[in-house]
């Protein structure tokens, strides 16, 4: 059983490199029709940041959600908006795998070189460690955009809670990890 949650995980992030890569189809109209009524201008223009794979992704985990009969607005707008601290070359491509990678097989190295790019000093960062930065705290990130664009304090929660399996965003993390 183990080798093939393993096999299963291996074919799961093969499937977002072939995304990433931009093998991918753009949202539809009505799509974005769909995205626009649950999200507020600001935050629709934070949507629309994201690359293509992430916006196709994000509004699987929307779908995903409400095929599980949520209905929550703000877990929803969330759901759009959970990546969106990726967006606008915030996490370049080569950042995911080291990330994913770096969690599994080195993760205090990993943990050592990733500084909050909320904080101050991030300019004087390499380019590449301000880069893995930006993917570890993008949850962090993106819940600040959020509250910027004007989302409910619930939703920033879940924005930047979506990665804990236990937390405030629970159902959003794992239709996040299938999706």
């Amino acid at each position: 059983m183990k080798s093939i949650t393993w096999l299963q995980a291996i074919g799961y992030r093969l499937g977002q490199v072939r995304q990433q890569l931009g093998f991918v189809s753009p949202l539809s109209t009505e799509e974005y029709t769909e995205v626009a009524r649950r999200l507020p201008p600001p935050a629709l223009r934070l949507f629309r940041t994201m690359s293509q794979a992430d916006q196709r992704h994000s509004l699987r985990v929307f779908l995903g959600l409400q095929a599980r009969g949520y209905s929550d607005d703000d877990l929803l707008a969330a759901a759009l908006l959970h990546d969106v601290g990726k967006a606008e070359g915030r996490v370049p491509f080569w950042t995911r795998p080291a990330i994913v990678i770096g969690k599994k097989c080195i993760p205090r190295l990993l943990n050592s070189l990733v500084k909050s790019p909320l904080a101050p000093g991030k300019e004087s960062m390499p380019r590449w460690q301000r880069s893995l930065s930006y993917a570890w705290w993008h949850a962090e990130v993106g819940a600040q955009l959020a509250a910027d664009a004007g989302l409910s304090e619930r939703a920033v929660l879940y924005i930047r809670t979506h990665h804990q399996p236990d937390g405030p965003a629970a159902a959003l993390h794992v239709v996040d990890e299938v999706s």
